[in-house]
């Protein structure tokens, strides 16, 4: 519907703009002819109309703020306007609105005003308000804004430049200057008056927002505090104004400063729990030792796999003394780094880590962490942290082995190694294992030279490289360590959209073989870490690698493919199965990205043609054994998913099932290959190995006497579980739902009470083994239980507590309950609320929760001030001036949009599919998370 007050000419004018992605000069020059020709819209109308064509399907056009900030800088809209159109409806009763509204951050598919109001707080602080009459307008629009969101950042800015600038300095005079300043020598008493009221209402809007800003940005705060004090907008308001404040709540307002709370407090509960959560490092050396050391101990009691532990391995002697060699030259004395780890190891669990002497005694339980500490010790002193002598003493027994004979390693020294002997490369993949310490510097080496391999179109170099990572996966987790997995995926993903033969190269095979080995370790990457197509950073949805991991495995009848896919999809049917087999003209017409997106479409006609009794099942199986050769084989990555797919479809179809059982025996269970073959064959049933083993499962109980089914699933048994992610296996949800009481609640609170029994028993000296903990938990409850439910089990347990009258283990609770919430969760871009939003949300309704609970509401508040608190900018808090307070505005105003609205669309569309299957039944939860 176009806005009111806009004909149908200029709301197509406009749309047309948008849709056509026209640059914000061009939208100008034609908005002038247009005005030319039909009459000129009102600021307000104008505004709108932009507004409402510029943010459709609840997504902001990037090119939105551009053509709004030319409207602006013309002069065709102005700030008041534009900021009364963005209001959002009036709530009623005048409630507080949802401050995540204005938050960019906040939302995967942000606001218009979340948009829109950086954009005004930019033009503000740079002059665009010209007089005092536009300055009052302005003033007076943005009242009911601060009173419907007396917590947002972003509104915080805004008013902030506007208090800031040039004509507010004008006409909002301090007290000292009052009687001598320009604009009041003019006034009449009655307007002078009206200023008074209007300064007291603002002072009465802002007292709020510094109060709960102070929680969140404490820098903006002071800003929004010093222009309070310095225009003296006080708190005192008249009577008679009272209708024009917009409805806050001062009740709640009240009981929130009533509230009083104890100093925060961090405990070693906290910490292993946010350890556990993601593996990031706070600033204190001895509890980063002794938290890591917890996490690999709590490791082996839980029987975590031997992956898992490895990791944990690798972090505790790679990654954790090249961080704190960041922070020995800010230990001073009498204190000492050497210190810290001494102090650190004598607080380890002996049982988990036990010396030399004991390893008789428990030789087999904890084998894999026998020699952690020593491991630990040298990649200290190969760091220079510590002196080697010294290790045998805080080891307290005699070690048994020595710092590596090559030294500590620099990354350019191994990137120049590789550059001249490229057989390096393969003995540098294998060292990334080593529990040395040297493993940052090769990974940081490998991926510099995948990027210039990538950038040069070595692909050839590059091959050995992929095969050799693909050969040695568990590597990947140590490359995640250092780097994000996108960091290398990107060059990679890159290359494979922008693939270009070598003009000197004569046979076809040998691209094949190399686009195929740079195909399998992307999609090994993708599938190990769990990462969506936008955590891949692939451009667009017309790339290759977008198409591929969207679509290869979805098979298309022959009458929707083009003309040129159809013969494709011919040359390979005759060369798989004809007598002619594959030869170089065949690939050679047929681009390797071609065939990827061809396979499943390859095997579905394959298997029909059998059915029609075109080809005989050992033709057949005869033709897919080709695609057991290596250049051929990373197509099974996809191969194997249509597999997948098919045995879901089949139902009771005997015929179909005797054809597919056979065809995909042959490609699973090969009678021979060579080790090149057989290495990229383990790495394609890593990724395809569990939806295949679920749907083999189905069809195994829907065809029950079938005996050829099982020796498929003992094939793919050794090859789950090879990659990492958020969901708890079945297993470990069983056993939580099985506690008494209530399940999966119970489990959480139990879980609470360990850490809380183990945190406290460490304050009174005690050295114990870590409780049997998983972030996994909390995790898997917000997702089956929901965020509320949730924490209400959390805020129990608060409750609870401090009616124990145990003053000090509340503190302790505190510290541990928030960093639960404020853990970091790997799916970022999940559309659930977390625990976060659903606190945020009942702060913002504490007024009423205080008048039937006052003891919940004074915990809600409590609680939210320390997560809110920890998770805002650590910032002195000192005195903020006039050129400060305008500084902090402009350094916050900039960064607009920019990223082209098809790639939102296609992110945000994602985005919404994942949500939706997150959000389905009790049993697609199970089945995601198992």
């Amino acid at each position: 519907m176009a806005p009111e007050g806009v004909n149908s000419d200029w709301k197509t004018f406009i749309s047309a703009c948008f849709r056509r992605r026209l640059p914000p000069e061009k939208f100008l020059r034609l908005l002038h002819a247009i005005e030319a020709k039909d009459r000129t819209l009102g600021p307000a109308a104008l505004a709108r109309a932009v507004l409402d064509a510029g943010y459709r399907a609840e997504i902001a056009d990037p090119r939105l703020p551009l053509y709004l900030e030319v409207l602006l800088d013309q002069e065709k809209i102005d700030v008041f306007s534009l900021l009364t159109v963005l209001r959002p409806s009036q709530p009623k009763d005048g409630a507080v609105l949802d401050t995540s509204l204005l938050e960019t951050q906040d939302s995967a598919k942000p606001s218009v005003q979340a948009v829109t109001l950086p954009l005004l707080t930019r033009k503000i602080a740079n002059g665009i308000i010209g007089g005092d009459s536009e300055l009052f307008a302005f003033l007076k629009a943005l009242l009911p804004w601060i009173n419907h969101f007396p917590s947002s950042i972003t509104l915080g800015f805004l008013v902030s430049a506007t208090l800031g600038c040039t004509v507010a300095q004008e006409v909002l005079p301090g007290a000292k200057a009052r009687s001598l300043t320009y604009p009041l020598l003019s006034l009449n008493p009655a307007t002078y008056l009206h200023l008074l009221e209007f300064k007291a209402l603002l002072g009465q809007s802002l007292t709020p927002l510094i109060g709960n800003l102070s929680q969140t940005n404490i820098q903006l705060a002071g800003a929004l505090n010093y222009w309070q004090k310095h225009y003296q907008l006080h708190d005192e308001l008249p009577t008679e104004s009272m209708d024009l404040l917009g409805g806050v709540d001062l009740a709640a307002l009240s009981f929130q400063d009533s509230v009083l709370d104890n100093e925060p407090i961090n405990t070693r509960a906290g910490l292993y729990i946010y350890f556990n959560a993601m593996g990031n490092v706070p600033t204190l050396v001895t509890d980063v030792i002794l938290a890591s050391f917890d996490i690999l101990a709590n490791a082996m009691y839980r029987t975590e796999s031997t992956q898992s532990i490895t990791i944990l391995r690798s972090f505790l002697v790679n990654k954790l003394p090249a961080f704190l060699s960041n922070y020995a030259a800010i230990i001073f004395l009498p204190l000492s780094i050497e210190t810290c780890i001494s102090q650190a190891l004598l607080r380890v669990d002996p049982t988990a880590f036990p010396s030399f002497s004991q390893v008789f005694d428990l030789l087999g339980k904890n084998g894999m962490l026998l020699e952690a500490r020593q491991e630990f010790l040298f990649a200290c002193a190969l760091h220079q942290l510590i002196p080697e002598g010294s290790i045998e003493g805080l080891l307290g027994d005699v070690p048994m082995q020595s710092l590596p004979a090559s030294g500590r390693y620099v990354k350019n020294g191994l990137v120049a190694q590789c550059t001249a002997n490229p057989a390096r490369i393969e003995e540098l993949v294998g060292e990334l294992e080593n529990m040395e310490g040297n493993a940052g510097e090769i990974a940081g080496a490998l991926i510099e030279i995948i990027t210039t391999l990538c950038s040069n179109n070595d692909t050839m170099t590059l091959k050995f490289i992929c095969n050799s990572l693909i050969r040695r996966p568990a590597t990947l987790n140590t490359f995640a360590l250092f780097c994000s997995p996108q960091t290398l995926l990107q060059p990679l993903c890159h290359l494979l959209d922008d693939w270009q033969e070598h003009e000197d190269q004569a046979e076809n095979q040998p691209v094949y073989d190399e686009f195929g080995s740079v195909l399998l370790l992307v999609s090994t990457i993708q599938h190990r870490f769990d990462l969506s197509l936008a955590d891949l950073g692939v451009p667009g949805s017309g790339s290759f690698v977008s198409k591929y991991f969207r679509s290869a495995c979805e098979s298309h009848g022959v009458d929707k493919l083009p003309e040129h896919e159809n013969e494709l999809l011919g040359g390979w049917i005759r060369g798989l199965f004809e007598t002619e087999g594959l030869n170089d003209d065949l690939m050679s017409t047929c681009k390797p990205a071609e065939f990827h997106l061809l396979v499943a479409t390859l095997f579905d006609q394959s298997i029909k043609a059998c059915q029609a009794k075109v080809l005989t099942l050992e033709i057949l199986t005869g033709g897919f054994e080709y695609l057991l050769e290596s250049f051929l084989l990373p197509s099974l990555t996809a191969g194997f998913t249509w597999f997948a797919h098919k045995l879901w479809e089949t139902k009771g179809s005997t015929l179909y099932i005797d054809t597919l059982i056979p065809a995909l025996s042959t490609l699973l269970r090969p009678s021979s290959m060579s080790p090149d073959s057989a290495a990229m064959h383990s790495a394609v049933l890593a990724i395809a190995s569990e939806p295949l083993a679920e749907a083999l499962t189905h069809t195994q109980r829907v065809h029950k006497l079938r005996v050829d089914i099982a020796p498929l699933l003992e094939t793919l048994k050794p090859h789950m579980q090879k990659h990492r992610h958020d969901g708890a296996a079945y297993s470990e949800l069983e056993s939580w739902a099985a506690t008494p009481s209530m399940g999966l609640q119970t489990a959480l609170s139990n879980s609470i009470h360990g850490l809380l029994l183990w945190c406290l028993a460490e304050q009174s000296g005690a050295t114990g083994s870590p409780p049997n903990y998983t972030h996994r938990l909390i995790r898997n409850c917000v997702q089956l239980l929901g965020a509320k439910r949730t924490l209400k089990v959390l805020v129990n347990e608060l409750v609870g507590q401090i009616a124990s009258g145990q003053g000090q283990n509340v503190d302790v609770l505190f510290d541990i309950i928030v960093t639960m919430i404020v853990a970091p969760q790997r799916n970022s871009t999940s559309q659930r609320l977390t625990l976060r939003d659903t606190l945020r949300t009942q702060f913002q309704e504490v007024g009423e929760l205080s008048k039937t609970d006052a003891d919940r509401a004074r915990v809600v508040v409590r609680l939210h001030r320390r997560v809110e608190g920890y998770l805002a900018t650590s910032t002195d808090d000192v005195g903020v001036g006039m050129g400060e307070a305008r500084g902090i505005v402009l350094s916050n105003a900039e960064g607009l949009p920019t990223t082209d609205i098809d790639d939102v669309l296609a992110h945000t569309e994602e985005r919404i599919n994942s949500g939706d299957f997150l959000g389905g039944t009790m049993g697609d939860g199970l089945m995601a998370l198992g």
